[in-house]
């Protein structure tokens, strides 16, 4: 019974979310929200259309950051597509783009 109990517990815990986040931003898991997007942009990520989704031009890299407890609990790589990237096709980016158009054009970056 005991052990059954104990095998419950383990199943529950969470495992170590830095281990699937890429390795430029693994250091930001348990980092207070509000200072870790401030570093999330100063390493190249713009935030595309809300909901914690970050595309990083250079890398080609597109993350989902679950926040909970006002902290970063994980970092998870996604699709290019979730960032709003497509393959084959690349963006044009506007001459004049301003840090709020950011999110019309994920790809572009200052």
């Amino acid at each position: 019974m005991r052990l059954q109990l104990v095998a419950c517990i383990l199943a529950l815990i969470p495992l170590d979310a830095s281990a699937r986040s890429p390795l430029d931003i693994a250091d930001l898991v348990g980092a207070r929200a509000p200072g870790a997007e401030s570093e999330m942009q100063a390493r190249g990520y713009v935030d595309v259309g809300g909901n914690n989704t970050w595309w990083n031009a250079a890398r080609k890299q597109c993350v989902k950051v679950r926040v909970s407890q006002g902290r970063y609990a994980s970092i998870s790589q996604l699709k290019a597509s979730s960032c709003g990237q497509k393959a084959t096709a690349a963006k044009n980016c506007p001459a004049d783009l301003s840090q709020a158009d950011l999110y019309k054009y994920p790809g572009c970056s200052l």
